[in-house]
């Protein structure tokens, strides 16, 4: 985007459009990590104390999303080694 900005001679708008995605990515992050920190504590909460079938349901959903996690990553690689 800077490097564009500055070719069209619009070298101002260029750093004020790379602050605003910088800006962008670190709320969306923020946003995402305060998240997944409430979403464990919320589950956290659940959990303790309760039956033990609580507990097992909690641990069989923190794998399949492990897994699910893999299988995405596994499938991005494969993707990025076809492209080369």
């Amino acid at each position: 985007m800077l490097v564009f900005a500055f070719a069209q001679g619009l070298f101002a708008a260029g750093v004020a459009a790379t602050f605003a995605m910088s800006l962008g990515t670190a709320v969306t992050t923020g946003a995402l990590a305060w998240a997944a920190v409430f979403a464990k504590a919320l589950a956290m909460r659940f959990a303790a104390g309760e039956d033990s079938r609580v507990a097992l349901a909690a641990r069989g959903v923190e794998f399949a999303a492990a897994l699910l996690v893999l299988a995405f990553g596994l499938a991005l690689l494969m993707g990025a080694q076809g492209a080369a």
